[in-house]
């Protein structure tokens, strides 16, 4: 039971800093080559000079959705905490709803990322026109600004997939640790009946 309970803790302080990293990750996302993007679509005028217009908006609403999503999980997880399901040798209702509510709201924000990060990432790649001579002249390489060049790299991107990957690993390792918990406490519920038993014999 030590050992569970050590690491009931460990996990619940590693799933904080996880709910925070979702939070830092939402408002570090439109940063670096990706942050530039903004400029072409209203650089000088309201026309948009290489075609950004859906990715814009698809990554701004994801950061939007993400930082408040981010806060949510933050508050979810710190119940773990307000119930002592971090350090309580035996759990009750309120412990099991924590760790449900925990494990649930990693599993629905692991997969809004990644779901938005794909949708983003196919606009970034194959929306935005980047060749010399397409879309009219109204492309990256013919509207191109030394002042804001765009990053093609996709670290942004496989951070976000990576992010994703492991919320749900943590969402799985809650599970898994209330089924190893479920357990310690039934062997030492039987065990504890059974010392009673051979005293009352």
């Amino acid at each position: 039971m030590k050992t569970q309970m050590r690491f009931q803790k460990i996990l619940s302080f590693v799933t904080l800093v996880i709910a925070a990293l979702c939070f830092v990750y939402a408002l570090a996302f439109l940063t670096g080559g990706l942050g530039n993007v903004h400029y072409y679509k209203w650089l000088n005028s309201e026309t948009d000079k290489i075609n950004a217009t859906n990715f814009t908006v698809a990554a701004q609403s994801f950061v939007s959705t993400l930082v408040i999503f981010s806060i949510v999980f933050i508050l979810v997880v710190v119940t773990l905490f307000i119930t002592a399901s971090n350090k309580r040798r035996n759990y009750y209702v309120t412990n099991y709803v924590s760790i449900a509510l925990v494990a649930v709201c990693a599993l629905a924000i692991a997969l809004y990322i990644i779901i938005s990060v794909s949708n983003i990432m196919n606009l970034f790649y194959n929306d935005i026109a980047w060749e010399a001579g397409t879309n009219g002249g109204l492309n990256y390489a013919d509207q191109f600004n030394p002042a804001y060049p765009i990053d093609k790299s996709p670290a942004n991107f496989i951070l976000g997939y990576i992010l994703g990957v492991v919320v749900i690993l943590t969402a799985v390792v809650h599970v898994l640790n209330l089924v190893w918990k479920v357990k310690l406490m039934k062997g030492e519920k039987a065990l504890l009946q059974g010392g009673l038993v051979k005293e009352v014999a």
